[in-house]
């Protein structure tokens, strides 16, 4: 992992603001969330997190459980997975995705990934590179560095 510098940074945001714009079509109760998937500095696949069953989950079947534990109960398809399943995976080889989350309609802060499920998927969907915004900056991972941290830090959630 390595965090963006100079001219990196200002490319980051442009594309977590088009991420935010995602989120914010999001109708989750726990968790706005958008992702984009940009391949040379074009937008090719774009997503947000929403309920599979309807506009909302009511109730939310995870609304009690803390992190990441028991994924499997949530209806939602995640951000990551509605912009990998909007492309094509010849566009997707060698591209970057920018994920945000959203709070109160403001770009805020995330923390290490934790979602085995995503970081799967974009490993083995051809991304090359996932960007996160966090309280040091925009980190950025290769897609096997994703994976394998995604679950270090999920096992460090289970009781």
């Amino acid at each position: 992992m390595r965090y963006l510098e100079g001219e990196e940074i200002r490319e980051a945001w442009k594309y977590m603001e088009e991420a935010a714009k995602e989120a914010r079509k999001s109708t989750c109760k726990s968790s706005q969330r958008g992702s984009v998937i940009v391949k040379n500095n074009e937008i090719i696949g774009r997503g947000y997190n929403k309920p599979t069953i309807g506009e909302y989950c009511d109730p939310c079947l995870r609304e009690n459980i803390e992190g990441m534990k028991m994924v499997e109960l949530c209806h939602a398809i995640h951000a990551e997975q509605m912009a990998i399943l909007n492309t094509d995976r010849k566009y997707r080889e060698d591209s970057t995705m920018y994920h945000v989350r959203v709070k109160n309609g403001r770009i805020t802060t995330s923390k290490e990934p934790v979602c085995t499920v995503c970081s799967r998927m974009i490993k083995q969907s051809g991304i090359k590179e996932f960007v996160l915004y966090t309280e040091r900056g925009f980190a950025s991972y290769n897609a096997k560095e994703f994976n394998e941290k995604s679950f270090e830090n999920a096992l460090k959630t289970i009781d």
